[in-house]
């Protein structure tokens, strides 16, 4: 398969896999355990959303096996942007609504590392961890078949001798 081509999958699967976590989000938490007040069942809910993501996770990498490492980056783009703040600003504009000023239930997320160093994690700081995951991967999507691309070079010539 063109390398572009999987580049081109790799990156659709990522944008489809990350709306519908978002979306799955929005339809669980807040139209049920929100609207019914269960918030006492917070664990078992993030462990099955967690769950939802692992499952994505391995399908993806099951249907780009064909395309080699993009499986790879498939899976780290997908679990980095989902806990690194873009899946939760999906969360609020897929919704409609406005990113509250604070967000301290992200406190415990290690992704989000752009933080105050006491308090809350404020939306500026959420929008900022989530711009640099989105910028470490869409550079990783331009840069590796630059880099790949020279080595398979050398190795088709060493190859040769």
């Amino acid at each position: 398969m063109p390398r572009n081509t999987a580049r081109s999958r790799v990156g659709v699967a990522l944008v489809v896999a990350l709306g519908f976590y978002a979306l799955s989000d929005i339809l669980l938490w807040q139209r049920i355990f929100e609207a019914h007040d269960l918030s006492m069942f917070d664990p078992e809910y993030q462990t099955g959303h967690v769950a939802i993501l692992v499952g994505m996770m391995a399908l993806g990498a099951v249907l780009l096996l064909d395309s080699g490492l993009w499986a790879l980056w498939f899976q780290g783009a997908l679990y980095t942007l989902a806990f690194g703040g873009a899946e939760d600003i999906l969360y609020y504009w897929l919704d409609g609504r406005q990113i509250p000023g604070v967000l301290p239930w992200l406190d415990r997320s290690r992704l989000i590392f752009v933080r105050p160093q006491r308090g809350d994690v404020t939306s500026l700081e959420l929008l900022a961890s989530a711009i640099f995951w989105v910028m470490v991967w869409v550079g990783l999507l331009v840069v590796l078949p630059r880099i790949a691309l020279p080595l398979r070079r050398g190795a088709r010539l060493t190859a040769k001798r």
